[in-house]
């Protein structure tokens, strides 16, 4: 183990997760060699290496003096992590989930206390993961799939900081409104949806509560129009009004607030809200940042396994969403540990280049000034009139002779 360099990348980033040497005492009862720590320590730098398949974690354990020295493993067959992943504690997992995005939440809390009119802001909402044919039938959607969805509750601090604040998975075939009530716990912050989400009752229920909302309706939604407000006609706000709405379940009326206002490409949006603070444009402003937790769902599609799958039984694919999750929060922890303004996708590409160096050389190269201060080249547009038909391409034929 001399050739592990001091404070290593690998170490700096596993050790916040305080796993080392850590044994649980029914899942690892009878265990002699893969313990629950180390388990997790070897999945969750899976998952930001993203290796490709458990074969490739056996054979980067054993290349690596770094992961050896803190797992206590010098090799680990990918049967025995398989059976593993399956075995690990839930709850565990879960509460090791929390607790990082919980000190994540507590720095940016901080560091960056909320002083916008539009107050603290939380997009909810689903992403699915389609699972095998054969393998994922136990998570039976429709004919043409098996799938399973995160449910989410991302925290917006502003529009380069957002972070899950509560996930709930579920089969594909669980409603988004059966799990939303779950999401809805905070009425300190403001909660926006999209139109998977339209439950009268629901918002009936949430303006009574006192919980803030912002939720889209669509566009042939029954919504009678009680009072309206002026707008300027050269604004993108088109409407601003009072409407009636009927709770499906009690039958009673309330009324809420209706913004309908068109975006940059004209398209048109309705949106519903129990917030009559804010101007309409703020409303539009705060529904403008939902966009905000596609872009968290791409992220972890893109950079994490939760596409492909080690294991597809049911508690093993749970467990595996769960350390991709704490994977994320891993690289968030990384971000307020350096205090480094770039985005989270620059930081994994640079800890997986210099996961097994030293831990000062990824603070150089993290910190380092670009050399190159031009936008380079910029590409102009051809001069003339547009074309009017698409072009029609012919055939092209090439041979290479050797």
């Amino acid at each position: 183990m001399d050739n592990v360099p001091k404070e290593s990348v690998v170490e700096k980033c596993l050790e916040l997760l305080n796993l080392k040497n850590f044994r649980h005492p029914y899942v690892d009862h009878g265990s002699k060699k893969l313990l629950t720590g180390p388990a997790i320590m070897l999945l969750v730098e899976a998952e930001i290496r993203k290796h490709k398949s458990l074969s490739y974690i056996d054979k980067n354990l054993r290349s690596s003096p770094a992961i050896q020295e803190l797992t206590g493993l010098d090799s680990v067959h990918g049967s025995t992590v398989n059976r593993k992943i399956e075995r690990l504690p839930y709850d565990l997992l879960q509460s090791l989930s929390a607790d990082i995005f919980h000190k994540v939440d507590k720095h940016y809390t901080k560091k960056n206390p909320n002083t916008s009119p539009l107050g603290p802001l939380s997009i909810v909402d689903s992403s699915q993961i389609a699972l095998p044919s054969k393998a994922g039938e136990w998570a039976y959607c429709t004919k043409d799939s098996n799938t399973i969805k995160i449910h989410t509750k991302l925290a917006c601090i502003n529009d380069k900081i957002t972070f899950p604040k509560k996930v709930i998975y579920s089969t594909g075939a669980v409603d988004d409104k059966e799990v939303v009530l779950q999401l809805v716990t905070d009425k300190d912050t403001t909660h926006v949806f999209d139109r998977g989400y339209i439950h009268y009752h629901h918002f009936h229920l949430w303006k009574t509560e006192g919980f803030k909302f912002v939720a889209r309706v669509k566009a042939n939604s029954k919504l009678r129009v009680l009072v309206t407000r002026s707008t300027e006609e050269s604004s993108f706000i088109k409407l601003d009004a009072d409407v009636e709405v009927t709770d499906h379940e009690t039958k009673e009326l309330f009324s809420l607030r209706l913004v309908e206002y068109r975006d940059d490409q004209k398209r048109p949006y309705r949106v519903v809200t129990n917030r009559w603070d804010l101007s309409a444009q703020e409303i539009a402003d705060i529904y403008k940042r939902r966009w905000l937790i596609e872009l968290f769902f791409k992220w972890i599609k893109q950079n994490l396994n939760t596409v492909k799958l080690y294991c597809y039984k049911p508690k093993a694919v749970w467990n595996q969403i769960c350390i991709a999750m704490i994977a994320y929060g891993l690289v968030e922890l990384v971000k307020i540990l350096t205090k480094t303004t770039k985005c989270n996708r620059e930081i994994v590409e640079l800890l997986r280049i210099y996961w097994e160096k030293n831990w000062n050389e990824f603070l150089e190269e993290l910190f380092r000034e670009p050399s190159r201060k031009s936008k380079g080249r910029r590409k102009k547009g051809k001069p003339g009139r547009p074309r009017k038909h698409p072009r029609i391409m012919k055939a092209k034929k090439i041979i290479i002779n050797n």
